[in-house]
C-alpha cells in the first residue's frame, strides 16, 4: 500500500526522479505536511480505531485485511477498465521509433485511456471513470471532469484523435474482457509466434 511507502515522507516519487522530473518545488514543499497528515489520519481511522473499539484480536485484523483486499480489487478493476480496451493504442511511441516523428503527448494520453459513464459514475469512483480527462489535466479537481469531457471529445474529433468513450460501465467491461481475451490468446498479434513460422 502507498500508505507505507517511504516516499510519502518527502513526496519525492522515485519514478518521477528517474525520468528527470524535479519534485522539489514550492507546490510540493508546501503540501508535504498535508500528505503526511492525511496518511496518519488513514492509519488512525482504518487501523487504530478498529483495534481500539473491538480489541486486538484475529477477527478485527481479518476485517481490516478484508477492507484492504476490497479496496485493492476495486482499484485494479477500475484501472483495467480505463487502460485495457479494444483498439487502445498500446505503443504511442511507435511512430517515433519507426520514423523519428515526435510523439504528441496529448494524443498519446487520450489514445491510451478511456472514459466511461457520466457524473454519477464519477462521484462513485472519485473521477477515475474520466481517465482521459485525468491524464490530460491531472491537477484539475475531478469534480470538473463531467463538465469538460464533452469539450475534450469535440477537440479530439476535430483533430482526428481517437477518444474512447463508453456511456455505460458494462460496455467498457465487455471491451476490456474482449481485449484481454485477445491479448491472452494472441488473436491480436500480427504474426503467430506459436506456429513455428515467421
Amino acid at each position: 500500500s502507498m500508505i507505507f511507502n517511504p516516499q510519502i515522507i518527502d513526496l519525492r516519487h522515485a519514478g518521477a526522479a528517474y525520468v528527470g522530473i524535479q519534485m522539489e518545488n514550492d507546490f510540493i514543499v508546501k503540501r508535504r505536511k498535508y500528505a503526511i497528515m492525511m496518511r496518519a489520519m488513514y492509519l488512525f481511522l482504518n487501523i487504530y480505531c478498529p483495534f481500539a473499539n473491538n480489541g486486538f484480536n484475529l477477527s478485527t485484523f481479518g476485517i481490516i485485511m478484508l477492507m484492504g483486499v476490497a479496496e485493492s480489487l476495486t482499484l485494479s478493476v477500475l484501472f483495467s477498465l480505463s487502460h485495457n480496451f479494444e483498439n487502445s493504442d498500446r505503443n504511442p511511441t511507435e511512430a517515433f521509433l519507426n520514423t523519428g516523428e515526435p510523439v504528441c503527448w496529448f494524443k498519446s494520453q487520450v489514445e491510451t485511456s478511456s472514459t466511461y459513464g457520466g457524473a454519477i459514475a464519477g462521484y462513485l469512483t472519485g473521477g477515475l471513470n474520466f481517465q482521459v480527462e485525468h491524464h490530460l489535466f491531472p491537477r484539475m479537481s475531478s469534480a470538473w471532469y463531467p463538465y469538460i469531457a464533452p469539450t475534450v471529445r469535440e477537440v479530439c474529433k476535430k483533430h482526428g484523435v481517437k477518444y474512447a468513450y463508453y456511456p455505460w460501465i458494462w460496455q467498457n467491461l465487455f471491451s476490456t474482457v474482449s481485449y484481454m481475451h485477445k491479448a491472452g490468446t494472441g488473436a491480436n498479434w500480427e504474426l503467430n509466434p506459436l506456429s513455428g513460422r515467421a
